[in-house]
């Protein structure tokens, strides 16, 4: 979603936060940018003094909403608020955000539908992979479809199985996801709107493919129902814990909306998803996660901050005998120029840029299978 003229001359001011890992200190600044010359500045209040002139940021105007982490500068900052009232007033509406839930009869397909949903200028703010129970489903859907018609076959088409949430966002993200998802029954959906998510993805009835909240009530009772961190904890984990692999999805990749294609290429080669998560890393859980790395790779620092730079997308990959070594070749060397000529089908070969920005991580080695997929789905997610 490329920023409009008119939002390219604008100055844009949000309150964030940043933690001081040695002073173990969180301090808020004002952060000023640029969408123009994607350029950012800090004022830091309490002081009443510039903290950071002027300077380019790896930064984009819809990746500035409140929740989200920008790295300027090294230091990892945490949207808060927006900053003055032009600020709130431009960009809350383009804000709204709403919640895509894909269902288990469906759920082979999420690499496709996330790349419908990010060509429409979606953007991901969070997503888990879940597997509910009936309650669990009527929590999340009750106010919308609680005395409808089916309501009993809505519930069974949601539960048990492994299914997708997804937070997203963009201006009229209720209206339009609900456009995009088509008619509640397959067979009306197929006759009146056959390009809707439902005529795609649906089998019949209310196996319909997705679940799309219709109202900003139902939006919030959903993703409460999901993320909000007392449900977060009562729900299962889908991650099977063996037989193995992680692969970690970069921020440059999640930001240059390639998240769908690359799951689309992970599938489509045999090998199942079997959980999936957005997380946010800070610096002490990169380091912690890419220590192996410290003094053997020349770019690790760079490494570093290529990883904190922005939302990662895990996902536990199985279903193939010698899971960590025949993923690893499917992802292809590290350097994507030599992906490129050694192995031409890999994910590096087809959406790396360099070294640092190669678009996927891979576990290496075959006894950190477990190890890695553990860290993200065990010990980060809790």
């Amino acid at each position: 979603m490329a920023a409009t003229a008119e939002e390219s001359n604008n100055r844009y001011c949000f309150v964030v936060d940043w933690h001081d890992v040695h002073a173990d200190i969180t301090r808020s600044y004002q952060l000023f940018f640029y969408p123009g010359d994607q350029t950012a500045e800090m004022y830091d209040v309490k002081q009443r003094r510039t903290f950071l002139s002027r300077t380019r940021v790896d930064a984009k105007l819809q990746n500035l909403y409140i929740g989200a982490v920008v790295v300027v500068n090294a230091r990892q900052l945490v949207v808060r608020g927006y900053g003055d009232e032009f600020t709130r007033a431009q960009l809350e509406q383009r804000m709204e955000r709403t919640m895509l839930f894909i269902k288990p009869h469906a759920i082979s397909r999420v690499g496709e539908i996330l790349d419908t949903l990010l060509k429409k200028d979606f953007i991901i703010c969070r997503c888990r992979m879940v597997q509910l129970t009936r309650r669990q489903v009527e929590e999340m859907v009750k106010g919308e479809l609680s005395g409808k018609p089916g309501y009993s076959d809505i519930l069974s088409s949601m539960e048990c199985g492994r299914a997708l949430a997804v937070e997203l966002m963009k201006p009229r993200a209720i209206s339009d996801l609900r456009d995009l998802a088509g008619p509640e029954l397959v067979q009306d959906a197929k006759q009146s709107l056959p390009s809707s998510l439902r005529a795609f993805y649906g089998e019949n009835g209310h196996k319909n493919g997705v679940y799309v909240p219709s109202s900003p009530d139902g939006v919030k009772q959903a993703v409460d129902a999901i993320f909000n961190e007392s449900a977060y904890s009562q729900l299962a984990r889908t991650a099977r814990f063996q037989d193995c692999t992680l692969a970690l999805i970069r921020p440059h990749a999640v930001n240059d909306g390639l998240t769908g294609q690359i799951i689309m290429e992970i599938t489509k080669a045999g090998y199942n998803v079997t959980d999936m998560e957005l997380f946010r890393l800070d610096k002490p859980n990169a380091e912690e996660f890419l220590e192996v790395y410290k003094g053997v790779i020349s770019e690790y620092h760079h490494m570093l901050d290529q990883l904190t730079s922005g939302p990662v997308i895990a996902l536990e990959i199985t279903g193939k005998p010698n899971i960590v070594s025949e993923f690893r070749e499917f992802c292809g060397p590290m350097d994507p120029e030599l992906s490129r000529v050694l192995r031409p089908n890999s994910l590096r070969a087809k959406f790396g840029m360099d070294q640092i920005h190669n678009a996927v991580h891979c576990t290496d080695l075959d006894e950190d299978g477990v190890l890695e997929v553990q860290y993200f789905f065990r010990i980060l997610a809790s």
